[in-house]
């Protein structure tokens, strides 16, 4: 790759994606990788794609979560992805509330913008994987490629304005590996 010449990612959701929705976690002991997720990660590093987590958790901002809990939560995951041989580039965390509107906070674009910036990403030929719209409409916003939702939960309908996204809706990490492949291979990646 040329000096300079900008990279694809996967942005990745942390909470119901990589890791197990405890809601608003506290305690590392109770972190626990989504089933399939650590494979398909070391899949798309493989690929060549850099790995980044961002991840709202304004419950720091509303005081549900410590800093040092989340501190905690935090370094305890590295450790958990270090021990898989999984390498994250970077992570970015809003610890905003909803009504502070800020710029960061997923469904903004602002999270993955700053790492577009600071790690030379190329959005067009990179996605983010999450299991909620707010984590789909941030990578739209943004100019990613595309984006695949992990389907776990009961989600309002899908925003009009990702109409004419490239989105995937699945089941589990099994099915994204089967979809980013074919999409890595295209002649535009």
């Amino acid at each position: 790759m040329l000096i300079g010449t900008k990279k694809p990612a996967i942005f990745l959701d942390r909470d119901g994606t990589i890791i197990e929705d405890t809601h608003y976690p506290r305690d590392p002991k109770k972190v626990k990788f989504v089933p399939g997720a650590c494979e398909a990660l070391l899949e798309f590093e493989e690929m060549g794609y850099g790995l980044f987590v961002v991840s709202n958790q304004s419950g720091v901002g509303r005081g549900i979560i410590s800093d040092s809990q989340f501190r905690a939560v935090h370094e305890h995951l590295c450790e958990l992805l270090q021990s898989k041989k999984i390498k994250i580039k970077d992570f970015a965390y809003c610890f905003h509330t909803p009504e502070e509107g800020c710029d960061c906070r997923k469904p903004a674009p602002g999270l993955l913008r700053n790492l577009e910036e600071s790690h030379k990403i190329d959005l067009t030929k990179s996605y983010m994987i999450g299991d909620k719209w707010s984590d789909i409409l941030s990578a739209f916003r943004a100019g990613a490629k595309g984006g695949i939702l992990l389907q776990g939960k009961e989600l309002a309908p899908r925003p009009q304005e990702l109409d004419s996204f490239n989105l995937i809706e699945i089941s589990d990490w099994k099915e994204a590996k089967r979809f980013i492949l074919p999409l890595h291979s295209s002649p535009d990646f």
